[in-house]
């Protein structure tokens, strides 16, 4: 009855993996490339090692190996390995494009069975290998893959990138009614760069999202600000205004038009005058008034762009207007093909965007 810690492993037993990379092996095209980032505790600086304390490169451990199935590929890794890999502290599991474009059902299915694996940790897509972005050695961080967990973090925090954890990335990927989208990474040597979102098709890489478009998409599915807003002043491209958008929602509408999907997306924003590149009287209302209209075209082109995009380029409902089809209008919804009706829905998005503080202002 009281068998105790009868099956405990002590931590120092156990060589823990804090980010996992996978690719196409290039020598082996039918085989996956496994590339793990394992920490040195005695180079990691205030673990007790004196002067062997450091950070970046120093303080980590970069291994490959190739197997027919991603479960292979990490027994042909432990076989090099004195101890016993653990995934409990993994942070990022990185797919390299190609790879996620041929499909990541099969990448997945072990994370999915392990319980180790944490559902809060950050899948992400890298253009190009995805090793390079366990090998970037950003000094900011002892642990380089820390650098690249506290960037996704901090980034879903403040509403500049998506909040798509690999517990979400799941629900999205087993669902009928959605398509799932992942952040997408480019690494050019030991700089890491978000360049803005990967769109799947079911389980496989069909496209990307910019930056600007990625922003618009989290207004629109997310309500966060996604960042601050740059636009041309009336058209000019010499004249630009920049807005904060502190304050957001959105208002979905959807009717049924001879069995069409009709939707009508109202995004609502407050924000504040950050910066403009040209003179203006702000004390006139007129002028207020103008920058809001500014603000108001900029962004629904940028949606009406993105929406196209997602319908006729890519035909992935990333933005989970199936999801309320299926939850508010059961009838309609058994009544269509979703993943073929998507493409054919009528859906617009506008924006009503209010300036509630200009800054101070010199006469």
């Amino acid at each position: 009855m009281l068998t105790g810690c009868w099956d405990r492993r002590e931590i120092e037993e156990r060589t823990s993996v804090v980010g996992i990379a996978i690719d196409k092996s290039t020598t082996h095209p039918d085989m996956v490339l496994l590339t793990v980032q394992i920490p040195i505790p005695i180079k990691i600086a205030g673990s007790g090692g004196g002067k062997s304390g450091g950070g970046g490169k120093e303080a980590v451990k970069i291994m490959s190996s190739e197997g027919r199935t991603v479960l292979e590929a990490f027994q042909n890794l432990q076989k090099r390995l004195n101890q016993e890999l653990f995934y409990g502290h993994t942070r990022v599991i990185a797919i390299g494009e190609a790879l996620a474009k041929e499909g990541v059902n099969p990448i997945f299915d072990p994370f999915r069975r392990t319980p180790q694996i944490r559902r809060l940790l950050w899948p992400l897509v890298v253009k190009g290998d995805a090793r390079e972005l366990l090998q970037a050695g950003p000094n900011l961080e002892q642990i380089p893959i820390v650098y690249v967990m506290t960037m996704i973090e901090n980034g879903t925090k403040t509403g500049r990138l998506p909040d798509m954890n690999l517990g979400n990335f799941y629900i999205d990927l087993s669902s009928k009614s959605s398509e799932p989208y992942l952040n997408y990474m480019e690494v050019h040597g030991d700089d890491i760069k978000w360049s803005g979102i990967a769109v799947f098709k079911r389980d496989k890489m069909v496209g990307t999202l910019s930056e600007d478009e990625a922003w618009s998409l989290l207004m629109m599915s997310e309500k966060k600000d996604g960042g601050y807003v740059t636009f041309p002043y009336k058209g000019r491209a010499g004249e630009l205004v920049t807005v904060s958008t502190e304050y957001i929602k959105s208002k979905k509408q959807i009717s049924f038009t001879d069995g069409r999907p009709v939707v009508r997306i109202k995004v609502f924003l407050e924000g504040n005058l950050l910066e403009k590149t040209f003179p203006s009287d702000l004390f006139k209302a007129s002028e207020i008034s103008q920058l809001q209209e500014g603000a108001e075209a900029y962004l629904n082109k940028e949606a009406k762009d993105l929406i196209h995009k997602l319908q006729k380029d890519y035909k992935s409902d990333i933005l989970g207007i199936g999801d309320r089809l299926r939850s508010y209008y059961p009838k309609q919804w058994k009544q269509m093909n979703w993943s073929q009706d998507f493409p054919y829905a009528d859906i617009v998005v506008t924006y009503d965007l209010k300036i509630r503080n200009t800054g101070m202002e010199m006469r």
